[in-house]
């Protein structure tokens, strides 16, 4: 997609890098960095009309005029803005808090699901969020929402239609279709609608991003085959391997929920292969970890210190996904004709951004804004999207008869993978006692006030008492609570309901937690550095309570995540991924 410009500007452009006309800004003395050739450039000036670059090279004695901004950047490095290409921010924070952070660290373009927004809000969500990111400096783009379009799970009308989604895909701000997974079109019957929306993703010359994990041989080559561009979840070398062979747009994570890094590089760099299509992304950063590490700064230096070529890992965070999303025309180097969206760094190997300069504009130096960003305004509605039901301790009850039962329970083997075990469980009064480390979990519909939910059992939790409760899990968007009795999640979930969304940990019948999350289920509206705090105290309270995992919210927010293994929770009941069906609690 190559975005508009006048025909006057790119006259200007020619003039001013012919030295007929003053440029707006110079960057004079420093060392460019050309990530098309990969070479340092070493005193080179760089002169800048308007948004956009004219020139880049050696002086040659050009004009200046009285409002010619001149910066001496001698001795640092200029660079092109960061781009994270795979990302979720209608999570957590409100875009304008977003920016304030991301910015002032050199990341200038970023590329964002849109599920949460679609989840709670549907259609009319999605185009306010939409008609909001070009309002900030930070360059914000979209996928359409197909996880929801996929997963949603509604009984009275899809989260997203087929219509709406040929809609959204029209939006300019929208680059391609969102992570499609590669169990939905392989090996099975396709979804509805998918296709159509595949071909209209293809028409438009916009991507079909790509989720394949797991996905090996030629499970894989046929989710290639089937127009996927991309994919986010390599976990090893040999994954990143397979997949650049096969053409894909190879994404590497290292974020909030996902640290591939340390794992993959070493090994990447033993291959000595093309890199030219790997990614570094996020795919997500939370609160806690944006304030304290920073965004794509932070991955692009974590590379560097796995053993990547500095060159290279800016690479992937510059041309590599400006190239997939087709934004290369505008974004991504430092040549005439491009936007001029630069970072000023000491040096090479080190990203920390003195300087960031975003169209053309000085936004921040030295970790600060030096701009306004616009205030942050929802429509009524993004408050209005969490309808559960008041319930009791009896909501809960898992019921059956005689002295014991066999069940499924989920057994968890990280924060994120699990394993389905048999365990029989004892009965009482026909009523399902808990035992070893088992705790109650549920999914309650949050969207159709229907107080549909569904009940299962889980093991290796590690929370000795007390229940948590999330209103916003991925794939289905459904509300979550996890327990070790009736009680406690009862107050969880009524809790959750008077925040209007969030997190809550609850205990002895007293909230100890929470993170409200009112804006659609799962964004605040408080200022970024509060919310890390109540989320830092929210993980470390549960950890505290016996959570062993790092992150212990990523076991409820993925348990109704059917894509990965092995026994899931959904509004429907217990999902077994390997074998894509629906199964009882009791054997």
């Amino acid at each position: 997609m190559k975005m508009f410009i006048q025909t006057e500007d790119v006259l200007r452009l020619q003039r001013v890098a012919l030295g007929k006309e003053a440029a707006d800004l110079i960057l004079s003395g420093g060392t460019v960095l050309n990530v098309y050739t990969g070479e340092l450039l070493q005193n080179y000036e760089i002169l800048v009309s308007g948004e956009r670059i004219a020139y880049v090279g050696p002086d040659q004695g050009f004009p200046i005029s009285p409002e010619t901004i001149r910066l001496d950047v001698s001795g640092q490095v200029v660079i092109p803005g960061l781009i994270d290409a795979h990302c979720h921010l209608d999570y957590w924070l409100g875009l304008r808090e977003f920016v304030s952070f991301a910015l002032p660290r050199g990341t200038t373009t970023v590329i964002t699901e849109t599920t949460e927004v679609a989840n709670g809000v549907g259609i009319e969500g999605v185009r306010a969020f939409v008609t909001k990111l070009p309002t900030y400096p930070l360059r914000i783009f979209a996928t359409a929402p197909v996880i929801t379009f996929l997963c949603s799970l509604r009984t009275k009308k899809p989260a997203v239609s087929v219509a709406e989604m040929l809609e959204i895909l029209e939006y300019p701000e929208i680059l391609g279709l969102g992570e499609v997974y590669w169990s939905r079109v392989v090996g099975g019957a396709l979804e509805e609608g998918l296709n159509t929306l595949v071909a209209k993703a293809r028409a438009l010359s916009k991507t079909v991003e790509g989720h394949g994990a797991g996905a090996k041989n030629g499970r894989l080559n046929a989710f290639v085959a089937y127009g996927v561009d991309s994919c986010h979840e390599s976990i090893s070398s040999e994954d990143v391997l397979a997949r650049l062979r096969l053409g894909l747009a190879t994404m590497i994570r290292e974020g909030s929920i996902r640290r591939e890094l340390e794992t993959v590089v070493p090994e990447l760099i033993k291959l000595d292969i093309d890199l030219r299509r790997a990614i570094l992304v996020s795919d997500d950063v939370w609160p806690h970890h944006l304030v304290k590490y920073g965004h794509m700064d932070y991955i692009v230096n974590k590379a560097i210190a796995s053993g990547l070529n500095p060159i290279t890992a800016i690479q992937m965070a510059t041309l590599n996904p400006a190239e997939h999303f087709h934004l290369d025309a505008d974004l991504g180097g430092i040549a005439p004709g491009k936007f001029a969206d630069l970072v000023v760094i000491p040096t090479i190997d080190k990203i920390d951004a003195q300087m960031v300069i975003m169209k053309g504009r000085v936004v921040a130096q030295q970790g600060r804004l030096e701009i306004d960003l616009p205030a942050e305004h929802y429509p009524a509605q993004f408050s209005q999207s969490l309808r559960l039901p008041t319930v009791a301790p009896e909501f809960f009850q898992i019921m059956a008869t005689g002295i014991s039962v066999r069940a499924r329970i989920i057994s968890m083997v990280t924060e994120i993978v699990n394993r389905e075990v048999l365990l029989e469980m004892p009965l009482h009064h026909g009523l399902l006692q808990l035992r070893e480390d088992i705790l109650k979990i549920a999914v309650i519909d949050r969207f159709e006030g229907t107080g549909n939910k569904a009940l299962g059992l889980i093991k290796g939790y590690g929370l000795r008492q007390g229940a948590l409760a999330i209103s916003a899990s991925f794939d289905e968007g459904n509300v979550v609570v996890v327990g070790s009795n009736d009680l406690d999640m009862a107050i969880a979930i009524n809790h959750l309901q008077e925040l209007g969304g969030g997190m809550v940990y609850c205990c002895d019948g007293v909230v100890k937690a929470e993170v409200a999350l009112p804006i659609y289920g799962g964004v605040s509206a408080l200022a970024g550095p509060l919310v890390a705090e109540r989320l830092e105290f929210l993980i470390s309270t549960l950890q505290e309570m016996g959570c062993h995992f790092e992150n212990p919210l990523l076991t409820l927010l993925t348990i109704t995540f059917t894509a990965i293994p092995s026994l899931r929770l959904t509004i429907r009941g217990y999902w077994l991924s390997k074998e894509n069906r629906i199964v009882e609690l009791f054997v």
